[in-house]
């Protein structure tokens, strides 16, 4: 099969390799309306502009930018992939973060188990535009993204084909002003940790899915909490004892010292 080359997405931007997520996003914005097929007159226009939306649902992303920096892009052409490959290799949809937390159990409760209520702060999906990052409703007639206002974009990496689902840049590209465009939200979190007994210090708790959100069409990462049992106290009645002990065994050592 023959390999198509892709330009470098940050040169498609116009950005250092070292840009922030701001950077990225104004470079975007600016020129998705410089370019978008219904203002610009050039020619390769609607072509221009699906390569900044490719550039951008990749770069956008701190999971699929880690990807693309380490591997790069492997383009496939205009062919699509086949069956074989495609189930090999399946598209990989975009994960949160994991949450990561402490907390301290006495020894007996390491011992039976117990329960314990965590708050922490973790990434949300956006309520005011459901996690998809953009305000105002999508065009049903849309070319781009057929009236669901969402755009698929599968990159090809080296290592995996990862699924982007993004706003439709063609007719939803306002950001959303509650998230700022990132489609999630910081929140507090509330929930009720259940320990299992007989859990060791320095061990790790996984909580499936309570972890950081990344938007529509993403899987939240998970919680994880680390225990650290404390020591148990000391009795002050037993080191009173283990020092009157202590002392008579001084005071037994001298008196022999002397008679003898």
């Amino acid at each position: 099969m023959a390999v198509v080359a892709k330009r470098d997405y940050y040169e498609v931007l116009g950005l250092p390799r070292d840009a922030d997520e701001d950077a990225i996003k104004r470079a975007f914005h600016g020129l998705a309306r410089e370019w978008h097929p219904d203002v610009a007159d050039a020619p390769d226009a609607e072509a221009r502009f699906r390569e900044l939306a490719e550039a951008y649902a990749v770069l956008s992303k701190r999971e699929a930018r880690l990807l693309y920096d380490r591997y790069g892009y492997r383009g496939r052409g205009n062919q699509g992939f086949d069956d074989a490959l495609w189930e090999a290799r399946p598209a990989a949809a975009a994960r949160g973060e994991n949450v990561h937390l402490a907390i301290e159990l006495r020894k007996f409760e390491a011992v039976e188990g117990t329960r314990r209520i965590v708050h922490y702060e973790a990434a949300v999906r956006c309520k005011a535009c459901m996690g998809g990052g953009s305000v105002g409703m999508p065009d049903p007639e849309c070319d781009s993204c057929g009236g669901t206002g969402r755009k698929r974009t599968i990159s090809h990496l080296d290592v995996a084909n990862l699924l982007q689902i993004e706003p439709c840049p063609a007719c939803v590209a306002e950001a959303c002003s509650q998230c700022g465009g990132d489609g999630t939200v910081s929140a507090e979190r509330r929930i009720r940790l259940l320990v299992p007994p007989g859990v060791e210090d320095g061990a790790q708790l996984r909580v499936g899915g309570d972890g950081n959100d990344a938007g529509a069409g993403s899987i939240p990462g998970d919680l994880l909490v680390r225990v650290n049992v404390l020591p148990p106290p000391r009795d002050p009645r037993v080191i009173r004892y283990a020092a009157f002990v202590l002392l008579l065994v001084a005071v037994a050592t001298l008196v022999l010292y002397v008679v003898h």
